[in-house]
């Protein structure tokens, strides 16, 4: 059987590099989607078995629309995580130099990422939609006076060279994915767990009264992200990573005692962790 997966396209991007890597060891086909609502919604409707979408970064933080996205689509659970050491490079078409460089092109974050070096060579930039965009632009472009910011993994799907490496002003740089299905399975000795909590009440201390819950269990927090309710200004929804699976008693416990408390617990996930290696050239 084949699964059909869906990533955030075109080729070359982040999500296709965590997705092929992730899954290098089964029969799948990968699919490119244009926005992440897409990758969604075609998972929700059967037309994917799986998607991977990315979910927070060490640089840009928690990606809200992906949270929001998540807790609109009840059907869908987060099976699995993979990390993603994200390397910004320079890439170039064969002969280019990087003493040559007048323009450089890529999407507004990756940009952002290397402010040093374009301030160094008095580049101008140029906006694409992604990473992977903008180094086939480049390629097809043949010009050896500007470069594209990407990854190794952009330079080698489109024949681009790689013309200075490791571009980026912070190299402890990392993106977290989320693989993310319809049949709600937890996997053997899931280590982390990702829950929507709604408050059953604003009051002062409420998200304090909620966190307390898991300290006093000894479960320890690894991500914290509130949004907005959208229904009244000031009111919001707590998305938690706990590093516990489902499965655990000190889990099941903590749900019990906030639903006794009269939070309404929703679990968006339970799952393993998938660390990958930076990748070489």
């Amino acid at each position: 059987m084949t699964l059909k997966i869906a990533y955030l396209g075109p080729r070359g991007t982040f999500s296709e590099e965590a997705a092929t890597r992730y899954f290098s060891r089964e029969n799948v086909n990968l699919v490119p989607f244009t926005t992440l609502l897409d990758v969604l919604e075609e998972v929700q409707i059967g037309g994917m078995d799986k998607g991977v979408v990315p979910i927070e970064n060490t640089i840009e933080g928690s990606i809200n629309m992906m949270v929001d996205a998540l807790a609109d689509s009840p059907d869908l659970f987060a099976e699995a995580e993979i990390v993603l050491p994200v390397a910004q490079h320079l890439l170039g078409n064969d002969g280019s130099r990087l003493e040559d460089i007048r323009e450089i092109w890529s999407i507004a974050p990756a940009l952002a990422q290397c402010r040093k070096l374009i301030r160094q060579l008095h580049a101008t930039v140029r906006h694409f939609d992604s990473t992977a965009s903008a180094a086939q632009a480049l390629k097809e472009s043949g010009r050896t006076d500007a470069g594209a910011v990407a990854s190794a993994w952009a330079a080698g799907q489109v024949g681009l060279c790689v013309v200075a490496q490791n571009i980026q002003d912070n190299m402890e740089n990392h993106t977290r994915f989320l693989v993310v299905s319809k049949d709600g399975r937890t996997p053997e000795k899931a280590e982390k767990t990702m829950l929507q909590i709604i408050p059953c009440a604003e009051h002062t201390g409420v998200l304090a009264n909620i966190v307390h819950v898991f300290a006093a269990l000894d479960l320890n927090l690894t991500w914290i992200e509130s949004r907005p309710t959208k229904t009244r200004l000031g009111t919001y929804h707590f998305y938690l990573d706990v590093a516990a699976g489902l499965q655990e008693d000190g889990m099941q416990r903590a749900i019990s005692i906030l639903e006794i408390m009269g939070h309404q617990v929703r679990t968006l996930g339970s799952f393993r962790s998938t660390h990958l290696t930076p990748t070489l050239f």
